[in-house]
């Protein structure tokens, strides 16, 4: 949204900066016949000309402001594949510990009671190599869990800093570009009541 929200501001640049060449155009073919008719037109072509141009520079430094949001943005995919794998990690956690624990409790029963030759060393070794799986992918879920913490924590203060920068940029932008473009129409209007004083203009004043 904030994307497409540019990308309108940069359309409304090159809509404003067209309408103004084709104003211009016209009021050079007019002044052919009429020099006092193509003025007025002459002087909108200006203000359309310098709105565009102002507008359209707006639109790039939105652009540039925008770039964190959008890297951000862009990153939530990663982010969502990094608790994905951290899901993962837990669910193999728990298969290997209930296999490990499942071992030891079967090893136990066994104890006490006769078996074949060689059947208990066997029942030791599966359940102590079952218990060292289940140690390793605990410590691997614990990095995991570490890594995605600490990865976490790096981006939310990242966020913070750069989008609280970025929001002043936009703002200041902003700012700057509406006080610009109201004095652009503000020196229009001027420029037409002094090269045509008799034309009555309503006031726009709400009372």
């Amino acid at each position: 949204k904030i994307e497409s929200a540019v990308a309108f501001i940069r359309e409304r640049g090159d809509r404003l900066g067209a309408t103004g060449l084709e104003m211009s155009k016209l009021s050079k073919d007019v002044a052919w016949c009429d020099r006092e008719l193509s003025m007025p037109m002459d002087v909108l072509s200006s203000a359309l000309l310098r709105c565009g141009r102002r507008t359209k520079r707006l639109g790039l430094e939105l652009g540039a402001a925008i770039s964190p949001f959008v890297i951000q943005y862009r990153m939530c995919r990663y982010e969502q594949m990094a608790f994905a794998d951290r899901r993962s990690v837990l669910k193999r956690r728990t298969e290997a510990r209930n296999k490990a624990d499942g071992r030891a409790a079967k090893l136990m029963m066994n104890q006490s009671s006769v078996a074949y030759p060689g059947t208990l060393d066997r029942m030791e070794t599966e359940a102590a190599m079952y218990d060292e799986m289940a140690t390793e992918v605990a410590k691997e879920a614990d990095e995991v869990a570490m890594r995605l913490q600490n990865e976490v924590g790096r981006i939310g203060a990242l966020r913070v800093k750069q989008w609280d920068s970025s929001m002043k940029v936009i703002a200041s932008a902003f700012k700057e570009a509406c006080a610009e473009n109201a004095a652009i129409w503000e020196n229009a209007f001027e420029t037409f009541k002094r090269e045509f004083p008799d034309v009555k203009i309503p006031d726009a004043s709400v009372s």
